[in-house]
């Protein structure tokens, strides 16, 4: 009797062992395909263009960069903020925007504010709003610089492109900005065409003459969105690498910033200094406040630049300018405000070079 309890306890502990080892190997598996599955979820991911993520679920994050128009834009009714609840209500996905857009700036900002941000975001899509307050003078480098800037700092980002409605027409800078767009296979949110086919008046579009009322908002999110829209329907992919229309482009392909408040010494209320040595385009970030503005830089030493501005607004504004198109220095930067509020504006200077 011992002996048969004895075989029976055995058989029962052989099952025992041959299901754990059955259901060890089952979790094996379950693991390693739960380990392949996301692992290709990951590989999709890596592939997908902006377009693509929306319709595979995956999370997007939206760079904007332009002047008041979209800036304007992140308003409770503003075109960003309708387009980024109707992308995040349409496709189910977490939609992240980054707005980095300045008033009453030019191209030239769009370029420094994207070299100079520093989030540690890989953005899906740009969206560039420029032209308003362009000279035509340079525009189209300018322009395309932004282009390049969001291509080396973000390989796979799909880009965007709107032709601002305040154009009336499609003007000189304009159409830069659809030969551009062309050449770099970049979608155009034409506004100009929508406000001149809304049916409405463009004086009932606008609140100023410029910048989108409410109904005006509408518009440009509709036009943003159909460009969305045809793209995801086309799931285009990921923009090529093609080469540069302005060999002048290349002096902006290298950038550094040297940030007012980490990097130059305040030396006393309106006065900053920094050690550096470096050759290119210079530019600088201030802050106007209303009336005159004046910034004498000096190189070296030596008085280089004051750039002077008459800001005639009851408001103070951020402005990004380019100081020199030629600057080396060897040794020093120092910059001399007119007064302690101009001064407590610096936000930074920046050089590009080929």
């Amino acid at each position: 009797m011992a002996v048969l309890l004895g075989v029976l306890l055995w058989m029962n502990k052989v099952e025992e062992d041959k299901k754990s080892a059955e259901l060890r190997a089952l979790n094996k598996k379950l693991f390693q395909e739960e380990q392949e599955e996301a692992e290709a979820l990951k590989q999709k991911e890596a592939e997908d263009s902006f377009y693509q993520k929306l319709t595979d679920g995956f999370d997007v994050n939206v760079l904007v960069v332009g002047d008041s128009i979209a800036e304007n834009g992140q308003g409770e009714n503003g075109w960003c903020t309708l387009l980024q609840n109707n992308l995040k209500k349409t496709y189910n996905n977490r939609v992240s925007f980054t707005n980095v857009s300045m008033g009453g700036n030019a191209s030239y900002a769009g370029y420094v504010r994207t070299m100079a941000l520093n989030d540690d975001v890989n953005y899906d899509l740009a969206i560039i709003c420029y032209g308003q307050n362009d000279g035509a003078d340079d525009f189209s480098t300018n322009y395309e610089s932004i282009i390049r800037a969001i291509k080396s700092k973000y390989p796979d980002c799909s880009i965007i492109s709107i032709l601002e409605s305040s154009q009336r027409t499609y003007t000189e800078k304009m159409t830069a900005i659809q030969s551009i767009c062309e050449h770099y296979c970049i979608p155009v949110a034409d506004t100009i065409a929508a406000f001149n086919n809304s049916g409405k008046a463009y004086d009932d579009l606008t609140g100023d003459g410029v910048h989108p009322n409410e109904a005006g908002q509408e518009i440009y999110f509709e036009t943003v969105k159909s460009v969305i829209d045809d793209n995801v329907a086309a799931s285009t992919g990921k923009m090529e690498d093609v080469d540069v229309i302005n060999a002048d482009v290349h002096k902006f392909d290298n950038f550094v910033w040297y940030d007012a408040s980490s990097d130059f010494e305040r030396v006393d209320d309106t006065t900053f200094t920094i050690s550096v040595s470096a050759t290119g385009i210079l530019g600088i970030d201030y802050t106007f406040e209303s009336g005159d503005n004046k910034a004498d830089i000096y190189v070296d030493g030596e008085l280089f630049e004051s750039p002077t501005v008459t800001f005639d607004y009851d408001f103070s504004q951020r402005h990004i300018l380019v100081v020199s198109d030629d600057c080396t220095v060897k040794n020093e930067i120092k910059v001399v405000f007119n007064t302690k509020e101009q001064a407590d504006g610096f936000k930074g200077m920046c050089f590009s070079w080929e």
